[in-house]
């Protein structure tokens, strides 16, 4: 296993971890049992994007800025959610910072593409050479793509 999978796989087992330390902080505030499941399960699927759009930035950039922002953040409540996910969101902007203005951060998810030829309209993910394109946190691999 190469350090590359290896952050990645370190990641994803610290993001089960605060969801479910999240869960047992929601219990012990009296939170019933399916709000706080529900939390939980919210809170890991957020970081799972998170760490998806991390591993995305450091395969393309080979910056790990992504999961810098990510432990700084933490996982498994609304806070570390907020922060890790305009955290990512801002570790791509400067790892790719000339693709702000190809719309990087809106790849070839619904957002991407321009208007005729988005995600909700066609075209498909990432095989369009018209307007915008290339891999992103919404785009190749993204999760809206």
């Amino acid at each position: 296993m190469n350090i590359n999978n290896t952050i990645y796989a370190l990641s994803g087992i610290n993001n089960l971890l605060g969801g479910t330390l999240g869960y047992i902080n929601d219990k012990q505030n009296g939170v019933p049992t399916g709000y706080a499941l529900s939390n939980a399960g919210f809170n890991i699927m957020n970081g799972a994007v998170r760490n998806e759009a991390s591993r995305d930035i450091q395969q393309m950039t080979g910056s790990y800025l992504g999961y810098a922002v990510n432990n700084l953040a933490g996982y498994g409540n609304p806070v570390a959610n907020y922060q890790g996910t305009l955290g990512t969101m801002g570790a791509l902007m400067l790892s790719m910072p000339m693709n702000i203005f190809t719309s990087s951060l809106y790849g070839c998810g619904p957002y991407g593409y321009g208007y005729w030829n988005s995600g909700f309209l066609g075209g498909g993910c990432c095989n369009n050479p018209y307007m915008f394109g290339g891999p992103s946190m919404f785009g190749c691999r993204g999760f809206l793509c």
